[in-house]
């Protein structure tokens, strides 16, 4: 007992103060799941119920050795994922349709966008190119 020492501090009393970053890490911590979870009751609450909304965009046109690709680009503004999008293009002239084309895009999700293609055997650039989505399934 006689070289015993108290290693506790002050009087066996032990100080445990939590340091000024700590509390700075533990709010941000806070602030970060409060938030999260608030994004996360928003999306539930309000996007949910929305129905797709996919507009289609053509990007580009390029020719090919077998005919020309109208690069097209299927926006979905709704709060539901569109799956099995079929997207038609046409050719259009003033005497009526030229050609037509489709793609089957697999899903866009809510608020997201997907890429593909339509392929034409007469050049795109010549007519009036027309693309709509033609419908879609619910995953």
């Amino acid at each position: 007992m006689g070289g015993e020492r108290d290693r506790s501090g002050e009087g066996g009393r032990q100080k445990n103060r939590t340091s000024r970053w700590e509390w700075v890490a533990a709010a941000v911590g806070t602030l970060l799941v409060a938030g999260t979870i608030g994004y996360m009751l928003n999306e539930a609450l309000t996007a949910g119920g929305m129905p797709p909304g996919v507009a289609v965009h053509v990007d580009e046109i390029v020719p090919m050795e077998t005919g020309f690709l109208v690069r097209i680009r299927a926006e979905n503004s709704g709060g539901e994922t569109a799956a099995g999008l079929t997207v038609e293009g046409e050719l259009r002239s003033d005497t009526g349709s030229v050609e037509k084309s489709q793609v089957t895009i697999d899903y866009v999700p809510a608020r997201g966008s997907r890429f593909g293609g339509l392929i034409f055997q007469e050049d795109p650039r010549s007519y009036a190119l027309t693309v709509r989505p033609m419908g879609y399934d619910r995953p």
